[in-house]
């Protein structure tokens, strides 16, 4: 038994770099960093807000990847209008997201382009209890890698999303992050 596991053990080991040499892409990439959702008159009482986004994505193929991600963005509002005087609206949103992820890689940088579907949910603090609710998610966007090295890459997205969540109904939506490739 000992035998068979130290040859499965070294079957293994020997796979993983012919795995490696023959890759032409990252099986998987991980990917984190700074969000921004920019608030509209249809996000009341949201004010823009600054979160974090992070997420991973498998890919099948050269081109193809299947991603899910999660965002929270926070905003504090002060100038809410005269039915609000005095009051302060601390909202947070988040979302969960899926989809498909086509990408078109180049030697250092790759391009890529995806569709999102999930949900959002938008709280928007104590005093403002009506105004929160969640709802089904989608869109679309698109962005770019550029690669520091074989690992690592810098990621900057823009994203159209639409929501049935009243919060973060039609916004657009900004990340600039990092991202882990193996």
């Amino acid at each position: 038994m000992t035998r068979l596991l130290a040859g499965f053990t070294m079957f293994l080991a020997s796979a993983v770099p012919a795995v490696a040499q023959t890759a032409d892409h990252p099986r998987v990439e991980f990917f984190a960093g700074y969000s921004l959702l920019p608030a509209n008159g249809d996000d009341f009482p949201r004010a823009t807000s600054h979160g974090v986004q992070i997420g991973a994505q498998g890919n099948v193929n050269r081109w193809f990847g299947v991603f899910g991600e999660v965002a929270v963005h926070k905003s504090t509002a002060t100038d809410l209008g005269p039915s609000f005087a005095g009051q302060v609206a601390r909202t947070t949103v988040t979302q969960w997201l899926v989809g498909p992820r086509f990408t078109a890689r180049g030697d250092r940088v790759n391009v890529f382009g995806h569709a999102l579907f999930g949900t959002s949910k938008g709280d928007a603090g104590a005093g403002f209890e009506g105004f929160s609710d969640s709802g089904v998610t989608f869109g679309g966007g698109g962005g770019v890698d550029v690669a520091v090295n074989r690992r690592f890459a810098v990621r900057g997205q823009f994203d159209l999303i639409g929501s049935f969540a009243d919060i973060v109904e039609g916004n657009s939506r900004l990340f600039l992050g990092g991202v882990l490739r193996f």
